[in-house]
């Protein structure tokens, strides 16, 4: 096969012969099937969680003769206005892999080409510590290689068997491994129960990385009932709202987190926070395809303690999700609507005054 005919990235991994997984590493990491990475290359796809109208991918690989040594690309490209891949960018980004590793990419010299490969491509980045430590957390469970030397005594921690003061002896790492591992019925149980005795900012650790999580039914209700107490109190502490609510975005128990969402947005204070809005689109975004829920969160978003600038720009972050946009806009041209979101599409949608 000549260099011309290789032209996407999945079919220069194959060719390669390199083993590989694909992962999303933009509002969540999560696992992508290399299946749906080469409906996104070729558009028959829209990139499924858009952020900054970007696509980001973690991609590790590996030769098979060689199952012990992996690399790892972090890569990323822009996207069009229906969130599919602008594929010029691709193919800049492919011509300039070709020509710097060949289409034999697992023949470099001790893996010193692959390093260096992508030295000051524009299409790659380097994520977050928190982001690299659930990318790190997701890739082990994914090959089936062991946590780290951190997830032990962050076990312990969590579930109760370590003091609760004793939280910065913690490593970043060991908490992802935790969260992203979080299994047994009698270790979730233990992890559940000890919730309310963990010091806030353990407590927004854990919670970020649960996000790249799928918490089970028992650590949604144990969250589920710190959130009652947090909007009970005077004045609500938002970073730990916000917390709660990120620790189960990703939960299967969908009925109890819809319930979640739905108390918080109803509470008169907590429901107009930006911050708390902002949580809700970018992680719990799926609940906006929902008709009441919809409509609760654009009247509520109307009423922003940002005023105007926090309403058009959380609605047009929503809005450039896929499968979004219809059921927003159907929210803002409700008859229903109340005056405050009303003034606020007007401005939205309203021409500039001349």
């Amino acid at each position: 096969m000549s260099d011309h005919q290789i032209t996407t990235l999945s079919e220069f991994l194959k060719h390669s012969g390199a083993r590989y997984r694909i992962f999303d590493m933009a509002r969540r990491v999560a696992k992508i099937s290399n299946e749906d990475f080469a409906d996104i290359e070729k558009t028959n796809q829209p990139y499924p969680y858009p952020l900054q109208k970007t696509a980001h991918f973690g991609i590790i690989f590996w030769n098979p003769d060689l199952a012990d040594k992996h690399y790892v690309w972090f890569l990323k490209f822009p996207l069009d206005e229906q969130g599919l891949m602008i594929q010029a960018a691709r193919d800049e980004f492919l011509v300039m892999l070709l020509d710097r590793v060949g289409e034999c990419m697992l023949a470099a010299n001790e893996g010193a080409q692959i390093e260096g490969a992508l030295k000051d491509s524009p299409y790659t980045f380097k994520p977050r510590d928190d982001k690299m430590a659930a990318f790190n957390a997701q890739a082990s469970v994914s090959l089936a290689v062991k946590p780290s030397q951190y997830y032990e005594p962050a076990l312990a921690y969590f579930s109760g068997q370590t003091a609760a003061q004793d939280w910065q002896m913690l490593g970043m790492q060991g908490v992802a491994d935790v969260a992203i591992r979080l299994s047994g019925k009698q270790t979730i149980s233990a992890v559940a129960n000890n919730m309310v005795n963990v010091p806030e900012q353990p407590f927004i650790t854990f919670s970020t990385f649960l996000e790249h999580a799928e918490p089970t039914i028992t650590l949604v209700e144990s969250l589920s009932q710190k959130l009652d107490t947090l909007l009970q109190a005077e004045p609500a502490k938002i970073s730990l709202v916000t917390a709660c609510l990120r620790a189960v975005s990703n939960s299967p128990a969908i009925g109890s987190v819809d319930q979640m969402v739905r108390q918080v947005l109803n509470h008169s204070e907590v429901g107009q926070d930006i911050e708390v809005l902002a949580t809700i689109s970018g992680r719990l975004w799926r609940i906006l395809e929902q008709v009441e829920l919809s409509q609760l969160f654009v009247e509520r978003l109307a009423e922003n303690n940002a005023g105007y600038s926090g309403f058009s720009q959380v609605l047009a972050d929503a809005m450039y999700m896929p499968g979004l946009r219809n059921p927003i806009m159907t929210a803002l041209r409700s008859p229903e609507r109340s005056p405050a979101l009303t003034q606020k599409v007007g401005e939205l949608f309203g021409q500039p005054s001349t």
